[in-house]
């Protein structure tokens, strides 16, 4: 019975004693000119079917305001899919990985690198709330996902399996319920509020779908970026941050990552300073909610 308990809470330890492999699968790319690499990475995306949105030019922006050493960074941003309003509205948290980032980046030697966050997470913990069809399209777009990085990579990276592995017990997403609010004019005030706490809205994607209405404020603060990004390069697979908020029981719910999970779980390979800009991010949200609220 101990052996059979022991094996059942080994992925955990692994989990806590390793957890950037466990949670990010990263490639090494074969192309050494960035550009050329990242111009790959989305040639490579839509080979495979895969809608790539947009391209977030990072390191770009980070050196624009003075940050002239800040390393080559661009996120690859898409994996749209038509079932998106229907996975996303029965499991929410699916939003930081549906739709998808791809972190492209060079690392302190120099090589260029892809990083993505390892899905199984997250289906672990929320894949339950949908249909064998609804997963089986969030599998088969990370499937044609790491098709496309392995096609483009010197070696193929192991990938930890999540079988067997019990769900957190923690949720990976902190949710608040708004009452006395319709949808539309929370999220016109719910962005003013972001953008006046620096969590600036690069766009909004709107689900498709009449009802309940879904949209994701996907925001940026290169202030944060750029330090947390200097210590932990694969965290930009969360890259822009997804706020989501839906339409439920007459009222509307707020969620993002679960930044004090994020912070305890990788804690140890942020600085100090780093540390405390994870607390002032989760702050700033749960500000702009108040504030949205009219608290």
């Amino acid at each position: 019975m101990k052996k059979l308990l022991f094996l059942l809470l080994l992925p955990l330890f692994t989990f806590a004693l390793d957890p950037i492999q466990l949670m990010y699968i990263t490639y090494e790319l074969k192309e050494k000119d960035f550009k050329q690499a990242v111009e790959g990475v989305r040639k490579g995306m839509e080979g495979q079917g895969i809608k790539v949105i947009r391209t977030l030019t990072i390191s770009d922006a980070i050196r624009a305001r003075g940050n002239k050493d800040f390393r080559n960074y661009y996120v690859v941003f898409g994996c749209q899919t038509e079932k998106l309003g229907d996975i996303l509205i029965k499991a929410p948290a699916l939003s930081n990985i549906m739709p998808c980032s791809v972190a492209v980046y060079e690392d302190k030697d120099g090589k260029v690198k892809a990083t993505v966050i390892n899905h199984r997470l997250f289906m672990a913990k929320y894949s339950n709330r949908l249909t064998s069809e609804e997963r089986r399209t969030v599998e088969e777009t990370y499937r044609k996902l790491r098709h496309a990085l392995v096609s483009l990579s010197s070696k193929t990276p192991k990938m930890r399996k999540m079988k067997g592995m019990p769900a957190f017990k923690e949720e990976l997403v902190y949710e608040e319920v708004i009452e006395g609010q319709d949808f539309d004019t929370f999220k016109t005030i719910f962005k003013t509020s972001l953008d006046g706490v620096n969590m600036n809205i690069l766009d909004m994607l709107d689900v498709k779908r009449e009802s309940p209405k879904f949209s994701i404020f996907l925001a940026c603060n290169l202030s944060y970026g750029e330090a947390i990004l200097k210590d932990v390069p694969q965290f930009g697979t969360l890259a822009p941050c997804r706020v989501y908020m839906y339409e439920k029981d007459g009222k509307v719910v707020v969620g993002y990552v679960n930044i004090p999970f994020l912070l305890k779980t990788y804690g140890k390979h942020l600085s100090k300073e780093n540390a405390e800009i994870f607390i002032k991010a989760d702050q700033d949200i749960k500000q702009a909610l108040k504030e949205a609220k009219g608290e």
